[in-house]
């Protein structure tokens, strides 16, 4: 058996893509055997044939629909044949060498259900990629500033790991048997809130998410999901509609309820303040973006309380709970 299988899902971005490609494909393979699996997302562009025929000896699936990023891992992993699986993305530049380490420190922990690292973007500036579970509190960046909630970084051992509440979906190594049993990534997910719900439910089994801070990769945010007006309005607004999402699944009683309502509430208002500019000045992308953003989340308010669900529309799984 392989033992890694590299899963990366792909939708245009292509520049990133080829460089993400360009920096496995200099891997020596010595110290551990790997395969890398490619799942376009239904791109619709002749670029990704041009990429496959370069990268001849990767592995590519051309996905008939674009499912989001929850299903286009799932179709990777349906296909991989590793013991360990890294979910990467595509504007991700790894080395062999910092793989090796985690690829290591996940088969030498097997209470670690998700193994990640620490992110930096082509300038060495480090991203922010854990945080703390989304509860009443730490909703809004006014409430974290009122309440002084932090992102919780966990128990340290040595400064080298500590385990919070999630990690990005950017870099999510772990057993091909743990991603089994979790059920791999929710598709009801479309994309954003994936990797916050698996860790989540990695936590409920009693496994740790843990945070390697000796270990790092380069990622450089944005490759796909924001390549024109209309991909940054429909990615932006999936944010609000996979917080609304995570709730309904993992909060219960009067406080989910109550966090339902508030999110609706404080989008209605926020975002419809934002939205105003630019109905007048159309023209500036950057205020019209906003104005767009507000009337996708009515729209999606709408659907929602006539279909009874929280479920992107764009989901693989919308419809399926009427």
């Amino acid at each position: 058996m392989t033992d890694l299988s590299i899963l990366i899902v792909s939708y245009k971005g292509w520049n990133r893509l080829v460089k993400c490609l360009e920096s496995l494909d200099s891997f020596s393979g010595e110290k551990f055997s790997f395969e890398v699996i490619v799942v376009d997302n239904k791109s619709d562009d002749e670029m990704i044939r041009e990429i496959e025929k370069r990268f001849n000896k990767f592995r590519f699936i051309h996905n008939q629909i674009n499912g989001g990023y929850a299903n286009g891992c799932n179709l990777a992993a349906r296909n991989a044949n590793g013991s360990y699986f890294l979910i990467l993305n595509p504007d991700t530049v790894a080395s062999e060498k910092e793989i090796e380490k985690l690829l290591f420190t996940a088969k030498n922990n097997p209470h670690y259900g998700i193994v990640s690292c620490k992110q930096v973007n082509e300038k060495g500036k480090e991203c922010i990629v854990t945080g703390e579970f989304p509860r009443f509190l730490n909703l809004t960046g006014l409430q974290r500033a009122v309440f002084k909630t932090r992102k919780r970084s966990g128990k340290k051992i040595g400064g080298e790991v500590s385990f919070p509440d999630w990690i990005s979906g950017s870099v999510v190594m772990m057993s091909s048997a743990n991603f089994i049993r979790v059920n791999g990534l929710d598709e009801d997910f479309w994309m954003y809130f994936e990797d916050v719900d698996l860790c989540r439910r990695v936590r409920n089994l009693n496994m740790e998410v843990a945070y390697c801070r000796k270990i790092t990769i380069e990622h450089n945010h944005g490759g796909s999901s924001r390549i024109n007006l209309k991909t940054a309005t429909l990615t932006k607004t999936e944010v609000h509609i996979s917080r609304h999402l995570y709730i309904s699944k993992h909060k219960s009683g009067i406080e989910k309820v109550l966090i339902q309502v508030f999110l609706v509430i404080n989008n209605l208002i926020s975002l419809g303040i934002t939205a105003i500019p630019g109905v007048f000045f159309f023209y500036v992308p950057k205020l019209f973006v906003r104005t767009l953003i507000f009337m996708g989340l009515i729209k999606y308010y709408s659907g929602a309380l006539s279909h009874l669900t929280w479920i992107s529309p764009r989901s693989v799984n919308y419809g399926n709970n009427r």
